[in-house]
């Protein structure tokens, strides 16, 4: 049997007696009986209740223990004996102490070992070195060595080792601490010099060693027990031999069952398994009902249907429910439902209701939900899987999908109310449009044939308007003129002239007629006789006597009548010359609008009803149907028929072509229509108590719209605060300009914030610009809070992006709710001019993804009009025109500006309002979430369709038409005669705006080099893209690594390429004047990159940086690459150098790659075509082969696999 007791001061102790059939019985011992048991025990043993943790096996007097030391080689002198280093005294300086051979020997290999009593259950090792001549122990080995295994000094055999210092890392610590948990019987100290040593260890000898060593500490327990509190825990009887796991216990040598599977010697029933080391119930549905790995919990034949997961206790992707059966709906972005309650937490597809997203929403319909129910009777939904109104149609819908008008009727967005016009033949007009197939009935306008042509009215345009003042048209229904007649017409038809007046322009005055009668209208004759002595019928020429007048009366009749024929002719083609014009002039679009109709419309044409008549015929008769010229604010005159109306999204990249080929003149013209600021609106600004507010003496809020702050913090608060509210396209009130808070303004900034509920705040404008301050900084540094009157404001969230910052605040006033506040400042508006359109468009499209429906948007930049309006018209005809289809810039801008002076405040920013509109509606959705990268990619990538039909060619396809465009003046600085010669090709030159410029002087050389700054995804300029060095530019790289504080080299080149010329061999130097170039010589190679350091100096400059050279034909190494310079950018402010033959062909996939995985890393999403995108603004040579964008696409799911990149970031 075996007898362990627990001891306790007193006259009796309790011990238990184990038999070997498991029973037990209490004894009762005398007192002196025992203590002698106890003690015995305590020394053989090694309890730890006798000492204090683990115990030194090799040395510990008040238990008797010491072990035997001995070495290979004599100690230098006698008194520094094998044995120092087992005698308790840890001191590293003194030799007297230490266990020292003869170092002036040349002994390639040595050992030192010590023999414990017996055998321990060893926990670890200390081994105090010689502190002074540590360098000389470099490479050592230590090995653990039980009963029967021996010390071979030959060859040690490698099971033994527990441990070895690698020469390569540098020295070893002075003191170091080797964990065993083994039985042992004899640890081994070990260093040798074979023929092959390198080391890293400064002073090293690679030919000899020796052995330098003061202290051995060998801590343990004895073999059967364990525990680093004071070994108080026998091994479990469980366990093979009684031995354990010297810390915790567990059986490591084996158990005494054959059945038990793990160190705790548990043997668990079918259906169970280990468990936090008990066993539990299998939790997973095995295959065929077969029970779990009874070590693992798994199910090594697989999982049951819709079951996966190591335990199979999981549903498989797009399943959810008790028994994984149920099927998940369509979640937003093909994310994984709810495995629990299928639940789609960040929504659904389409327009599949949440939180399922199992079925269609009321209103939509087929299996995605993405069509829109027709006009049903009585607003019931259609029957979501056919799309069929199964009670009938809203009136004129046709059935039975309801969603088209019937024959006759159109416009389904206005409930089919519209019939339609008079098409000629009866045909039926377009059911969407209004549109007639080919021309109207005769005198209705095309092309919707509802309302007369200018010129004519009433129900069948039958008849022709009268003569209004300035050429306007008349009512197409009455024919009355609204503005009155041209001169001596009657109203309200103008058709005849006024009494007293005749011809066909009323330009006639009547003569004396008898009576005060008006004469003839047409003919100007007098219809009866006229006054005494007038000459009739006209009565304007008095009568020279009475005599002869019956000689010349038959002349007189056959005269008047050859006059009245002239007058009847000369009329009939006045009127036809009158309704040619008619027919020319301005035309309306079905919404009001006016659209450009030509005056010079080809004669003879189809529409024309008259013959051709000489100019020359009319001079007389009529007057030109111009357009009405209205002043505008300038003093000048413009004309209605110039005014820029609604642009269809698809034609307005055409718009901008036509209006740039004009030099912008026809922007410059649109835009001196546009209201000047009114500052008699203002009155509220200008007040004495108020002028200190504002940032800029002569931008105030308008009076109508300004914002009111209504409640007071302090009580020198007013409601004055330099901010408009601004409606959207719908003309709802969504936005509010502001300009940017001054000290004086703070407080006002925050109440406006508060009162407002304001949850999203978009900022234009740096603190400082140019040496300016611009903008009061408004929210509290990291860490740091800031209290604004009863506000307390904390910073959550700051995220640094290439081209804005995102933050988020949280706000608290008094005792209330906490509100948090989103803000993204952009960051990239330069000093002078408009940023790049796809900058802010990206930009705009961050702020949108925050953006709550209905919330007011806060948009402030300086002084709140430029840049911020431009801002509010991108957001807002952005909306609309996705919306609707098309947009008015200029009619939004001007109403803008009736409701805060000078929005859009330049030219030059309504032009690039146009611009940034355009790239925003060429966006294309190609944002990946990360949890499901592998499989879009995988659908992209084994797309097997027809070439021209696949995604990720029509991407391709899609990014060389919106690839930008330069011309000769764009790069002319890489044509000039001085710098042709510096570039590798001559289709491949850096645009001048976005070119690094080189600034240290060197005689004979100027500020070129075919280079380009372009943005990492965080940072604005972390690459510049170049060419490899050409016989006379290699000094200009050099130039360029020093001028822009270049940090790393990246040099994409072949793969059988060993290095290049220019960069110096590892560990030697090369002159490039007045440069010198030395290499480092520690450079090393990783998955087929090799790096190297690279020093330049100039004089008393120095710069040193690191060197990748990476074969771009190999994957590996370009997301090694990669890789390396990711960890490398988490220092601040790092700027590499990519490098290819050309500067473009390789550069762009290495670039992307990068950027990608950045954008992966933060906003855990991915944007390939943005990415390619972003850099070709800048180089538009990159990614110019279809093979180049698709390696782009296979790269980005290696990089995160479980080896890949992104586990490591």
């Amino acid at each position: 049997m075996r007898v362990s007791c627990m001891f306790y001061i007193c006259r009796h102790a309790v011990c238990i007696v184990y038999t070997s059939n498991g029973d037990f019985r209490k004894l009762k011992l005398r007192f002196q009986t025992l203590k002698k048991m106890w003690t015995e025990f305590c020394v053989l043993s090694l309890l730890v209740p006798c000492a204090s943790g683990f115990v030194n096996l090799a040395y510990t007097p008040t238990q008797k223990l010491q072990g035997t030391a001995n070495m290979s080689q004599p100690s230098q002198k006698p008194a520094w004996s094998a044995g120092n280093a087992v005698d308790g005294n840890t001191d590293q300086e003194l030799l007297t102490t230490c266990a020292v051979m003869d170092y002036s020997k040349t002994y390639s290999s040595v050992w030192w070992k010590v023999r414990l009593q017996k055998r321990f259950n060893v926990a670890y090792v200390v081994v105090y070195f010689r502190r002074s001549t540590i360098v000389r122990e470099s490479g050592y080995s230590l090995y653990s060595f039980d009963d029967g295994e021996d010390f071979n000094s030959s060859y040690p055999n490698p099971q033994n080792l527990i441990f070895r210092h690698d020469p390569l890392l540098g020295c070893p610590d002075s003191t170091q601490t080797v964990t065993v948990n083994r039985l042992s019987r004899e640890i081994v100290f070990y260093n040798t010099r074979p023929s092959n040593y390198m080391t890293n260890c400064l002073n090293d000898s690679r030919v000899k060693t020796t052995v330098e060593i003061c202290e051995v500490k060998v801590m343990g327990c004895d073999e059967n027990r364990f525990s680093s509190n004071q070994c108080n825990l026998e091994c479990n009887w469980s366990c093979k031999n009684q031995n354990c796991d010297v810390f915790n216990g567990s059986c490591i040598y084996g158990c005494n069952d054959s059945n038990a599977l793990t160190v705790d010697c548990l043997v668990c029933q079918n259906g169970q398994y280990i468990s936090n080391r008990q066993c539990t119930l299998c939790k997973g549905h095995c295959k065929d009902r077969a029970p779990c790995n009874k070590l693992t919990g798994r199910c090594d034949n697989g999982c049951s249907n819709y079951w996966t997961g190591d335990y199979c206790d999981q549903c498989i992707n797009g399943y959810y429910g008790n028994n994984c059966e149920t099927e998940c709906g369509k979640c937003l972005h093909m994310e994984v439902c709810d495995k629990k309650n299928g639940t789609c937490y960040h929504g659904c597809m389409n327009h599949f209701r949440e939180p399922e997203c199992a079925v269609c929403e009321d209103g939509y319909y087929n299996d995605t939900c993405s069509a829109t129910c027709g006009k049903c009777a009585n607003n019931k939904p259609c029957d979501k899987a056919t799309g069929e109104c199964g009670n009938g149609c809203k009136t004129n819908f046709e059935p039975p999908f309801c969603q088209i008008c019937k024959p006759g009727f159109y416009n389904s967005a206005t409930n089919c109310i519209s019939g339609c016009g008079h098409c000629k033949n009866g045909a039926i007009c377009d059911n969407e449009s209004g549109r007639c197939p080919g021309e109207c009935e005769l005198y209705f306008a095309a092309p919707y044939c509802q309302v007369c042509e200018d010129g004519f009215y009433n129900e069948t345009c039958s008849a022709a308007c009268g003569k209004c003042a300035n050429n306007a048209p008349c009512n197409n229904i009455t024919g009355q003129c609204r503005n009155g007649c041209k001169t001596n017409f009657e109203p309200p038809l103008c058709q005849e002239c006024q009494d007293g007046f005749y011809g066909i322009i009323c330009n006639g005055t009547c003569g004396n007629c008898a009576n005060g009668q008006p004469c003839d209208k047409v003919t100007g004759k007098c219809l009866n006789e006229c006054k005494p002595h007038y000459k009739f019928p006209y009565c304007k020429v008095a009568m020279e006597s009475q005599t002869g007048d019956s000689e010349d009366k038959p002349n007189t009749g056959a005269i008047a009548g050859g006059i009245v024929a002239a007058i009847i002719i000369i009329v009939i083609v006045g009127l036809a010359a009158f309704f040619l014009k008619r027919r020319q002039g301005v035309n309306r679009d079905p919404t009001g609008h006016f659209q450009i109709v030509s005056n010079d419309r080809k004669k003879g044409s189809k529409r024309n009803k008259y013959a051709d008549i000489s100019d020359n015929s009319l001079e007389r008769f009529q007057e030109e149907h111009t357009n009405e010229a209205l002043s505008r604010d300038d003093g000048g005159y413009y004309n209605t028929a110039e005014i820029t109306t609604y642009i269809r999204t698809q034609d307005l990249h055409r718009v901008i072509l036509e209006k740039n080929k004009k030099e912008n003149n026809v922007y410059l013209d649109e835009y001196k229509r546009l209201p000047l600021g009114n500052t008699d609106k203002c009155k509220i600004g200008q007040q004495k108590e108020n002028i200190v507010k504002n940032r800029f003496k002569t931008t105030f809020p308008y009076d109508h719209s300004r914002v009111i702050l209504k409640e007071k913090w302090t009580d020198n608060d007013n409601d004055y605060i330099n901010a408009n509210f601004i409606k959207n396209c719908n003309g709802d009130k969504a936005y509010i300009a502001a300009q940017g808070p001054k000290k004086v303004t703070l407080a006002d900034f925050w109440r406006m914030i508060w009162q407002e509920n304001v949850k999203l705040v978009v900022m234009l404008t740096n603190i400082v610009e140019n040496g300016k301050n611009k903008c009061t900084q408004y929210w509290p540094e990291k860490d740091k809070g800031m209290d604004v009157g009863p506000c307390k404001i904390k910073l959550l969230e700051e995220t640094e992006y290439a081209f804005h910052t995102y933050r988020k605040f949280t706000v608290q006033q008094n005792n209330s709710n906490t509100r948090t506040i989103a803000q993204f400042h952009y960051t990239a508006w330069p000093d002078h001019g408009t940023p790049e359109e796809l900058g802010l468009v990206q930009f705009h499209r961050a702020v949108t993804k925050k953006y709550q429906t209905g919330g007011l948007m806060l948009v402030h930049c300086s002084a709140g009009v430029g840049r911020t309006g431009t801002f509010i018209g991108l957001d807002s005809l952005l909306q609309h025109g996705r919306k609707f289809g098309r947009i008015n810039v200029f009619e939004f801008v001007h109403k803008m500006r009736e409701e805060r002076m000078t929005m859009v405040q330049t030219a030059e920013q309504y032009i690039f309002l146009h611009k940034a509109l355009l790239c925003g509606f060429q966006e294309n959705d190609t944002v990946i979430k990360e949890d499901i990268i592998p499989t879009k990619i995988n659908l992209l990538l084994q797309d097997s369709s027809p070439l021209n039909q696949r995604a990720l060619y029509k991407e391709y396809k899609m990014l060389q038409t919106l690839k930008l465009t330069y011309d000769d003046k764009d790069t002319e600085d890489g044509q000039t005669t001085d710098n042709k010669a510096k570039n590798y090709d001559l289709k491949i030159l850096p645009v001048s705006k976005y070119r690094p410029y080189l600034t240290t002087y060197i005689k004979g050389r100027n500020d070129y080099i075919n280079a380009v700054c372009v943005p990492s995804f965080t940072a604005p300029g972390s690459f510049i893209l170049t060419q490899y060095p050409l016989k006379d530019t290699e000094v200009d790289l050099w130039r360029l690594c020093m001028d822009h504080d270049v940090n790393a080299l990246i040099v994409l080149g072949d793969t059988n390429e060993q290095g290049v010329s220019w960069i110096p061999q590892k560990g030697s130097t090369s002159y490039n004047t007045p440069y010198s170039l030395t290499t480092g010589n520690t450079g090393s190679s990783i998955s087929g990159v090799t790096q190297d350091t690279l020093v330049i100096s100039i004089e008393d400059q120095r710069k040193e940086l690191d060197v990748y050279y990476i074969p771009f034909g190999n994957d590996n190494a370009i997301l090694k690459g990669v890789e390396l310079l990711l960890e490398k950018e988490k220092q601040h402010s790092f700027t590499s150098v990519i490098m290819s033959k050309d500067g473009a062909e390789r550069v762009g996939v290495f670039c992307v790659l990068h950027n990608v995985l950045q954008q992966l890393r933060m906003d855990k999403e991915v944007d390939i075509f943005t990415a390619v995108r972003q850099i070709q603004t800048r180089r538009p040579e990159v990614i110019s082969k279809l093979e180049e964008y698709r390696r782009c696409y296979e790269l980005v799911p290696v990089s995160i696999s479980e080896d890949g990149i992104y586990a490591n970031m």
